[in-house]
């Protein structure tokens, strides 16, 4: 079995390759509950049961398709042990263990039977990860501005505008059950755009990177390295996207890295320009809402900028 889990540690991008600092590990007879913050890359998490445990955080993850659990917690719950799952991750494939987990629960999620890959909680940044297996019917709720996550019931419903009050509303299609914007544009270039909460840092693939630099001679690239949820390192290259045209809006100078990431093979974007738009992007905005079952995703503005067409937007790097 094949699966496809894109998203970046919270360590993220660096230029030395240094890695994130390991959360403490869980003894036997501690509390399950740790006391996990937004990371560096604000990555947001909501707490989730396994198996009627104390609820703990995971990581919402837009990109992932498989929900993931923490090696150690699955020790600590006693899970059955699973079958190993070819995993595939930014850096490429891989082999895991996994766990079965009998009922996974939050607020407005409960499922059964799953059958999670197991991946080392340092890597990882929380407990685990609830991927696009968990919201197909979901809205994904990020409000920035408060600093929290919600993942919420999805309402349906017929209007092709109205999705939260004040919010800019741009259309999504899904693949492989991700939520992809197919309206943006750089420099006149069609962009799709993957939504994905799981990574702190957008990256690029290259056909992206050798359409611009046909356009613009000169430009600065600085090399870098990132961390994938299994630990491979993955070689980039750092720099900045002038204006990302979105349903609308504009981003301005984006941090960007440009790679030869197996997500964009996976979900067969390789050879059109595409970029996996992380939380370093969407924090931009006060709020996002994230919709599956309507296949629309909502932008709120920071305070203090129009509400208009052709909203621009600054990056705060």
């Amino acid at each position: 079995m094949k699966l496809f889990i894109f998203a970046l540690i919270a360590g993220g991008l660096v230029s030395s390759g240094a890695m994130a600092q390991e959360p403490a590990e869980l003894s036997p007879g501690t509390p399950i509950i740790e006391n996990f913050v937004i990371d560096r890359s604000d990555r947001m998490t909501v707490q989730v049961q396994v198996n009627g445990s104390e609820a703990v955080p995971f990581i919402v993850d837009t990109g992932a398709e498989r929900t993931v659990i923490a090696n150690d917690l699955a020790r600590k719950l006693l899970l059955e042990a699973g079958p190993v799952l070819t995993l595939a991750t930014i850096s490429g494939r891989t082999q895991v263990n996994s766990f079965f987990i009998e009922r996974l629960t939050t607020a407005a999620v409960n499922l059964e039977g799953l059958e999670a890959p197991g991946l080392e909680r340092t890597n990882l940044g929380a407990y685990g990860l609830l991927g696009i297996d968990s919201l197909e019917d979901a809205r994904v709720h990020l409000d920035f501005a408060n600093k929290k996550m919600d993942v919420l019931p999805s309402r349906k419903t017929r209007s092709k505008t109205k999705l939260e009050n004040g919010m800019i509303v741009v259309s999504a299609q899904k693949k492989a059950g991700r939520m992809i914007i197919s309206s943006a544009r750089i420099d006149g270039i069609r962009v799709d755009i993957i939504l994905d909460t799981g990574a702190q840092s957008s990256m690029a693939n290259l056909v992206l990177r050798d359409k611009l630099r046909r356009r613009h001679r000169t430009g600065e690239y600085l090399p870098v390295k990132m961390t994938s949820v299994t630990g491979a390192i993955l070689d980039g290259e750092y720099t900045q996207l002038r204006e990302i045209e979105v349903g609308g809006l504009t981003i301005n100078d984006l941090p960007i890295t440009f790679a030869r990431n197996y997500a964009f093979t996976a979900l067969g974007l390789e050879e059109r320009p595409a970029i996996l738009l992380g939380m370093d992007a969407l924090k931009l905005f006060d709020r996002v809402l994230i919709d599956f079952s309507n296949r629309r995703v909502g932008f709120d503005l920071p305070k203090g900028v129009e509400r208009k067409s052709d909203a621009r937007m600054a990056s705060a790097y």
